[in-house]
């Protein structure tokens, strides 16, 4: 058995790597079984010979209710999961709230450093024409997962 051969039950789970997402939808008032999830995955992936790393385990609420509702803590390995705002998966930024203000922060911090080169490149009077730096290295990075955060690209 491998990796691709586990899976999370009646969950959502998407796997790259070594990266394993799972996500659970709960309706209002439902109740969660992810620990159950949880439980099972990690008997499944200790069986085959793979371990869960619960300090990089982290757990990410996305509500849109006016008060969020309670849920237990989720355990791996006899300890509590980080419960953050914000993740980054596959380099997007997906913040709690679905906005997408902490992927455009991360991209301007990313980008600015690399103008930073593109302007010692211009001093030292390199020509237009062999600046592929802006290509490679500014416009890869602004381009990233845009399709994911602008459906107006294909158009």
């Amino acid at each position: 058995m491998a990796i691709n051969d586990l899976n999370a039950g009646e969950a959502d789970m998407w796997k790259y790597v070594d990266d394993t997402t799972i996500s659970e939808v709960i309706a209002k008032g439902q109740k969660s079984f992810i620990q159950q999830i949880v439980d099972d995955f990690a008997i499944q992936a200790r069986d085959e010979g793979f371990y869960l790393n619960e300090r990089k385990c982290k757990e990410l609420r996305i509500s849109f209710a006016k008060s969020e509702p309670e849920f237990d803590p989720i355990w791996v390995n006899h300890q509590t999961l980080e419960t953050v705002n914000s993740v980054k998966l596959l380099g997007l930024n997906i913040s709690s709230d679905l906005k997408w203000n902490a992927h455009v922060s991360e991209l301007i911090r990313k980008v600015s450093t690399r103008l930073y080169f593109l302007r010692q490149l211009k001093r030292s009077h390199v020509a237009t024409k062999e600046l592929l730096f802006y290509i490679t290295c500014i416009r890869s990075i602004l381009e990233y997962s845009s399709p994911v955060f602008h459906r107006a690209l294909p158009s």
